[in-house]
This record gives structure tokens, sequence and C-alpha cells, in this order.
């Protein structure tokens, strides 16, 4: 069975290297996201596009480059954790 990650969720480690992901992202049932930068982010790699899970423990997602890019997750209670190809490490907390 897939991961359900429909819903919103807020970004809730500071990690440097994950600067560039959105603050906040809206995952939609059709399987498209809307992303919002937070008070002080500048250019993010996701922004809005399509996702894919792929597996138990991956999803794809269109990044603003409309490149699809595959990161690891992991889905523990309400907080989903990606993994980049880079071997950045953050998560989202969901809030609705």
């Amino acid at each position: 069975m897939h991961m359900k990650i429909a819903g919103t969720w807020k970004k809730v480690t500071a990690e440097s290297c994950a600067e560039n992901y959105p603050d906040e992202i809206e995952f939609q049932e059709r399987p498209r996201f809307l992303a919002k930068k937070g008070p002080s982010q500048g250019y993010i790699w996701w922004d809005a596009g399509s996702y894919e899970i792929v597996g138990d423990d991956q999803v794809r997602m269109s990044t603003a480059s409309d490149e699809l890019v595959t990161y690891k997750t992991r889905l523990e209670d309400n907080v989903l954790t990606f993994t980049d190809q880079h071997g950045c490490t953050f998560s989202y907390q969901r809030i609705s």
C-alpha cells in the first residue's frame, strides 16, 4: 500500500541544505502540489507541479526547472521526511 500524503504540510527542519525547499506544501489528491515560500525564502526548487508516489519510500516531484526528481521518503505519524539526491534530509509536519 502506498503512503497517503494529500494535505498541507509545514517544514519543521531548519537544515541549511534544505533552505531552497518550500516552507509549506499542499499535496492534492489528483497528484498535483502547490508550495509556498517562507518570509525569508527566495528561489524554491518546488513551486507547483506534479508528484508521483513510487513504491513505499519514494516520491517523484516536478521541480521549478520542470525536471522530475525522485526523493527517498519516510512517513511516520504526521511527519513526512524527504532525502534528496545530495543526502540532504528535511521534514514536514501535516497541518491539515
